[in-house]
């Protein structure tokens, strides 16, 4: 009788699975704005490690974290819109057996599965998997078992300097990851976006950004006196995230700098800001605001002004989700992380005149 072939590590852990985590997975892992397009969700083996002090913090680990390792036992895909913000905790899923490592670059295909890269980051709900209910709904556990993650790497330890390269998630290998269960929040009855915003001291901008489910749009159509502030004062947005969204609205105009022009005041000549500028004008990226620019150099700038009439009837895509728009009671969404601003000293304005004192 042939001896029995031992079970390969993935198969072999899934009995002893502890956590199920979901990472976002998007379209460009190593672009500045990469677009969500899709959840993985992940069943783990995890062993606490240690809690994180100041001396060990550092990119995507903070002081109080909660520092884990384990191992990837099962693998599944889905969609990422959902009218359920819990599925992903649904006891079965549409199990596989994702991420391959053969090629250099990886295979960014949306069509290919085991396209999330560490380090990313996600949410985990750490307990008995035997809790997990057929419908998906948050178990009756303490919270602090749903938390927010950053995953640090999969497989082998990194190399000396730095984070290291990105590396897709295998079955069966080593993964490390950091608790924060201080960066997700159950959505209670009557929250909307401002409340949020205003409740933990961020804005409305920055909760749709770190939040996919809330990045969603609506077409509508301008009516008379409709302006971009206005709108954007409207739908809880930006004159410039208006403008990315349609690209009708990023056309220029030509400007014949004159004497004394800077960048600052021709910003304020035309109703826009020194970074949109930039933006229209990347010679001028590094271009300090307050100095005088070249004579004779012709600057694009914007065509339609936040205060210029838009034309009744002009179809343009808004935010669906606005600042006032209650928010389903029962969900989940993550909290920003504070961070301390750095100021660039090359573009700081500074008084000339010295002090008397």
């Amino acid at each position: 009788m042939a001896p029995l072939s031992p079970l390969p590590l993935w198969l072999a852990l899934q009995a002893h699975a502890n956590a199920r985590l979901m990472l976002f997975q998007v379209d460009r892992p190593n672009s500045r704005e990469p677009q969500p397009i899709a959840r993985h969700v992940f069943d783990l083996f995890l062993k606490f490690d240690q809690l994180v002090g100041s001396r060990d913090n550092g990119p995507l680990v903070d002081t109080g974290d909660n520092a884990y390792a384990g191992y990837l036992c099962r693998a599944a895909v889905l969609p990422l819109s959902t009218t359920n913000p819990w599925d992903w905790l649904a006891a079965e899923q549409d199990w596989s057996t994702p991420g391959f490592r053969g090629a250099i670059p990886l295979p960014w295909d949306p069509q290919l599965l085991g396209t999330v890269v560490a380090p990313c980051e996600g949410v985990i709900w750490l307990g008995d998997l035997v809790l997990l209910e057929p419908t998906g709904v948050l178990p009756n556990s303490p919270r602090a078992q749903f938390a927010a993650c950053s995953v640090l790497q999969f497989g082998a330890d990194y190399g000396p300097g730095g984070i290291g390269r990105l590396t897709q998630p295998l079955l069966g290998e080593r993964l490390s990851l950091v608790l924060k269960p201080h960066r997700v929040l159950v959505l209670r009855d009557g929250d909307s976006l401002n409340g949020l915003a205003e409740r933990y001291g961020t804005t409305v901008q920055t909760l749709r950004r770190i939040n996919p489910a809330l990045e969603r749009y609506e077409e509508i159509s301008t009516t008379a006196g409709d302006t971009l502030s206005l709108l954007a004062g409207r739908h809880g947005t930006t004159v410039d995230y208006l403008r990315d969204l349609n690209p009708e609205l990023l056309r220029s105009d030509g400007h014949t700098t004159q004497q004394g022009d800077t960048l600052k005041s021709v910003a304020a000549a035309y109703d826009t800001t020194v970074t949109t500028l930039r933006n229209y004008n990347p010679d001028y990226t590094r271009w300090p605001q307050s100095d005088p620019l070249p004579v004779g150099v012709v600057l694009a700038v914007p065509a339609i002004r936040p205060s210029t009439p838009l034309d009744p009837g002009q179809a343009l895509l808004v935010p669906a989700v606005r600042p006032s728009t209650l928010l389903p009671g029962g969900g989940w969404i993550y909290l920003p992380e504070p961070r301390a601003a750095a100021a660039e000293n090359w573009d700081l304005d500074i008084d000339p005149t010295p002090s008397s004192g």
